[in-house]
């Protein structure tokens, strides 16, 4: 069998808005693994994917494309990954699900679960297998805390407190991002950072049987700033229509123990870890901090301790080759290795139970204001 051939749509030459995520996260698997090829870009237009294939130094045969039909009706792709903003996941790739192809969209699936639920059926209906990027469960440090404590090593869990700044959802807001103040636009802290998270918590203590949620908006304006003009300010008070500071809290399947969520915007206390998350246990406690509270990605300086007696022991990662990837890699790269195994990964159905758990926590938020 030959390598798996991808399409992959997002990858822009542009260093303007957005995270450039496909080429921070999906690149450098894609481009190093055997396994994998990348024969077709789809951007906004030929030309933009034509600029694209150089600046990457893809292979000349890559073929460009600005219109996603064009990409579904192409025979030689196996495998559409989006990485576009969140509003555009469905426009850009229900083509190549009614074309049958295999469809990797990144987290959020869309901007509601309304949509994502439309995109699930469209997909049952026309056998198209499906990815979605939540790819914190493939994240050493879940994998080595659910471990632990299946083994026991903290005895019967008790409860779960995550802290968690959310970096962005401070007083100012990059240019790049600057439509993570748009609730309707469907990207921002409540739905890609809050919706990671509770993917890493489920995988390590099992899903919510029931939870409350406090949702509030400290800051109902911000400026856009320019963060590599020194945080020049483009646009002063502009609106914001997304809670920055989530409240989390409920009993876990099957330990029925405690567990919280909390998370600020803006920067955590200076000396402090962007993420402290402690798991107590009968006999003992987990403990993972991070300058990054993204758990999805992780940081050089993350932490697992697990603590007996007075002290802790720091707890050493499983480690693979994928660990030389760059970090906001290395855990799509997982997600990749799993397709490709025919092992677990996330799929739609998957997603559209963190869209309708969100959902609720929206609900909920409206009914208070």
């Amino acid at each position: 069998m030959g390598p798996i051939r991808v399409g992959l749509i997002g990858l822009t030459s542009s260093s303007g808005a957005g995270t450039n995520w496909a080429a921070n996260a999906h690149l450098p698997y894609l481009r190093a693994s055997p396994h994998y090829k990348i024969v077709a870009l789809l951007n906004s237009s030929i030309d933009s994917a034509r600029e694209a294939i150089r600046k990457y130094d893809l292979p000349s045969e890559t073929k460009a494309y600005g219109d996603p039909e064009d990409l579904a009706s192409d025979p030689d792709v196996d495998l559409v990954v989006c990485s576009v903003r969140v509003d555009r996941h469905y426009l850009t790739v229900r083509p190549s699900i009614i074309a049958g192809k295999t469809i990797f969209v990144e987290w959020p699936l869309e901007k509601n679960a309304v949509i994502a639920r439309e995109m699930t059926q469209l997909a049952a209906t026309h056998y198209a297998r499906t990815i979605v990027g939540l790819q914190g469960s493939f994240s050493p440090v879940v994998r080595k805390m659910k471990q632990l404590i299946e083994e026991g090593a903290i005895g019967r869990v008790l409860s779960s407190h995550l802290l968690g700044g959310l970096g962005n959802g401070g007083a100012s807001e990059s240019s790049r991002v600057s439509y993570f103040l748009d609730r309707e636009i469907g990207g921002n802290v409540t739905s890609i950072h809050l919706g990671h998270i509770l993917e890493g918590v489920a995988a390590v203590l099992g899903e919510f049987k029931s939870f409350n949620s406090l949702l509030a908006i400290s800051r109902p304006t911000k400026d856009i700033v320019d963060r590599a003009a020194g945080n020049k300010i483009i646009e002063a008070n502009v609106p914001n229509t997304v809670p920055d500071q989530i409240s989390v809290q409920g009993t876990v399947s099957p330990s029925g123990a405690l567990a919280t969520i909390n998370l600020y915007g803006g920067k955590e206390i200076p000396g402090t870890p962007q993420l402290d998350w402690r798991i107590q246990g009968e006999t003992g406690w987990l403990r993972v901090t991070s300058s990054n509270c993204a758990i999805n990605v992780g940081s050089p300086d993350l932490k697992l301790e697990v603590f007996n007696g007075e002290t802790g022991e720091v707890v050493a990662l499983d480690r693979d080759e994928l660990d030389e990837l760059p970090l906001p890699a290395q855990n799509t790269a997982r997600l990749y290795e799993a397709y490709r195994k025919n092992e677990w990964y996330p799929t739609f159905e998957w997603a559209v139970k963190r869209h309708e758990t969100i959902e609720e926590m929206w609900k909920r938020f409206d009914e208070a204001n």
